[in-house]
């Protein structure tokens, strides 16, 4: 009867380490799907920022022309009224870029930090898993005793570690 007991609790032990490798492996496999889905929205927020410092630029050459235009119409293309215009529509387009390049920026650390954080929790991960390893084999050190004990047919020596 003890060596059915020493079997079934062998077969324990290595149920909670095969559960804690599977746990460890997911969870490390997890970090690194996070990891990516960051660098793609990293990705997707840098090309919606070009789109967005060409839009301001078509709008700004745009404007030009209309100020071009109405000044032409109005027989004012050499006046000072044109050169005005011009300073305000780059003046305009100039803080839309400088606003569009901070708000990159910002979203860039933004997921650096969200990637940062996804490794660490896989490195959790991994560290929880060892110490539960770690945990199952001290806390089984008499089982994996009486195991090879029945396994070599040989009496084990008693070596001091209490429990």
């Amino acid at each position: 009867m003890a060596a059915i007991t020493s079997i079934v609790a062998a077969v324990g032990v290595a149920a909670s380490v095969a559960g804690t490798v599977m746990g460890v492996v997911a969870q490390t496999k997890q970090a690194g799907a996070q990891e990516k889905a960051e660098k793609l929205r990293e990705q997707q927020m840098n090309l919606e920022a070009e789109r967005k410092q060409r839009q301001i630029r078509r709008e700004q050459i745009v404007a030009r022309s209309q100020a071009l235009s109405n000044a032409t119409s109005q027989g004012a293309g050499e006046g000072t009224g044109l050169q005005g215009a011009y300073g305000q529509i780059s003046g305009t387009a100039g803080r839309q870029s400088v606003e569009t390049e901070q708000n990159r920026q910002i979203g860039s650390g933004i997921f650096q930090a969200n990637a940062e954080a996804a490794r660490a929790g896989g490195m959790a991960a991994m560290g929880q898993g060892i110490s539960s390893l770690g945990g199952a084999i001290v806390s089984n050190y008499g089982t994996f005793g009486r195991v090879g004990q029945y396994m070599s047919g040989k009496p084990q020596q008693q070596t001091g570690l209490m429990y």
